[in-house]
């Protein structure tokens, strides 16, 4: 079966060009993943092969490989935009290049044709999905058939040849042992989200903790290997997750054992340095719940709440969204609450300057997003009830008269009880902090 290779961004990213998110793994898995299966290729996307620990040199070797590249530049991820240029250099024909509808081209891709799909923010619609993937099955079907030139490298450079590998073990088994690595480790991820989602942390912590491992594994040359971000995300997420459930029955000493440990894993990340939101957002709330716990010294509360500001400061001057910002304005409240004279002024300031600037942006997103009853569009609704539950707790800090008249309504429309749950007892405690 012959093999399609995917370069594209992961995870839910922050688009700087337009400070919109896009979820990425929608894109992959609900688009890009299917409709390439569905015109005959073994489809393997770039963040389930790289520094995986598994095999010595798979990103190049699909690259040079894969009868088919599809290339998503959502996002401007500079890793996608580097291999698609390796790609073009080694193949003249067979990539396809896509991006989100807003995505801006730089000039030296101007002439490279772009396919373009719509993003809703967290999903891409049930239309719009059926509409892309029946183009991307076409399209794939058509570069198997077809060897037209789509490499500007070959396009203006009249007369270049293509490179040949002429060192290479065993012939087109090595693609296929690539794949079945690969193949592999893409499992395992899938088996960590779906405990995720089941809110079985433990055991999702596991299977993170394997990858992790196998990750870091020395390469040939001996080098101990980086873990991928996204993985350090997951499995940092899941250890302080597993630790909360345990503190449940066995004391609080369980949860502050695995925020330690959660911190030690989002190191890797430079967490002080780094402006990447996803790691922010962990970072900042790793440290506000130590910040919030009983039995430990003023002194160590707010150590932890003024790094979670900080952290929740950069992620919302990035993002600029209402989930960073509901986080922000809570915490400056927190902070506030054990402080005294004009530091807790300040801060009551700054939370309520916040939140009229999460106001603003819940009430745009609001408007442009549609009321879906698609069930495949389950991300969306529960993207709109968080908007929603963020704007009613900035009403509720803003002490705006309309925030009890919408509490009920807001809390009926959870798609699950938990969700309710989670934004009632945040109202709650900031109630308690404004007193």
């Amino acid at each position: 079966m012959p093999t399609c290779f995917v370069i594209m961004g992961y995870g839910e990213k922050t688009d700087l060009a337009t400070g919109r998110k896009l979820n990425l793994d929608m894109s992959y898995r609900n688009v890009i993943k299917p409709a390439i299966e569905d015109a005959g290729f073994t489809c393997i996307r770039a963040d389930e092969v790289l520094h995986s620990g598994l095999i010595d040199v798979p990103m190049y070797q699909l690259l040079f490989d894969a009868e088919l590249v599809v290339a998503d530049l959502s996002t401007s991820s500079l890793n996608a935009m580097f291999e698609l240029g390796v790609r073009h250099a080694l193949k003249p024909w067979s990539t396809i290049v896509l991006a989100e509808q807003q995505f801006t081209s730089p000039f030296d891709v101007n002439h490279i044709v772009i396919r373009k799909y719509q993003h809703l923010g967290p999903d891409i619609g049930h239309t719009e999905t059926l509409r892309m993937r029946q183009e991307l099955t076409g399209l794939a079907q058509h570069v198997l058939a077809n060897k037209a030139i789509d490499s500007p490298v070959y396009t203006f450079l009249a007369g270049l040849e293509p490179p040949q590998q002429t060192k290479f073990e065993g012939g087109s088994k090595q693609t296929d042992t690539v794949a079945a690595a690969v193949n592999s480790f893409a499992v395992l991820f899938e088996l960590a989200l779906k405990a995720k989602e089941k809110e079985n942390w433990e055991a999702a912590k596991q299977i993170l903790h394997q990858i992790a491992a196998d990750q870091a594994k020395p390469g040939t040359d001996g080098v101990k290997r980086s873990v991928q971000p996204r993985i350090v995300q997951e499995l940092a997420l899941a250890t302080y997750k597993a630790g909360e459930k345990v503190a449940k029955t066995a004391g609080p000493a369980a949860s502050l054992q695995a925020y330690a440990q959660a911190i030690e894993l989002l190191r890797d990340l430079d967490p002080d340095g780094t402006t990447d939101p996803e790691t922010l957002g962990l970072w900042s709330a790793i440290h506000k719940r130590r910040g919030e716990m009983a039995g430990r010294s003023l002194e160590q509360k707010l150590d932890d709440i003024n790094t979670a500001i900080w952290a929740a400061e950069r992620g919302f001057l990035i993002r600029q969204d209402y989930y960073n910002g509901g986080n922000l304005a809570y915490l400056f409240d927190l902070r506030a609450a054990m402080t005294l004279g004009e530091e807790r002024i300040a801060d009551r300031v700054m939370a309520q300057r916040v939140r009229r600037r999460v106001l603003l942006i819940t009430e745009k997103l609001l408007s442009a997003m549609p009321v879906s009853t698609d069930p495949q569009s389950a991300a969306l609704r529960d993207e709109r009830y968080w908007i929603r539950a963020t704007h009613l707790e900035a009403l509720c800090g803003l002490k705006d008269a309309k925030a009890d008249g919408l509490l009920p309504d807001v809390l009926i429309s959870a798609p699950v009880p938990w969700m309710a749950d989670t934004t009632q007892s945040q109202i709650q405690k900031l109630r308690k902090l404004q007193l």
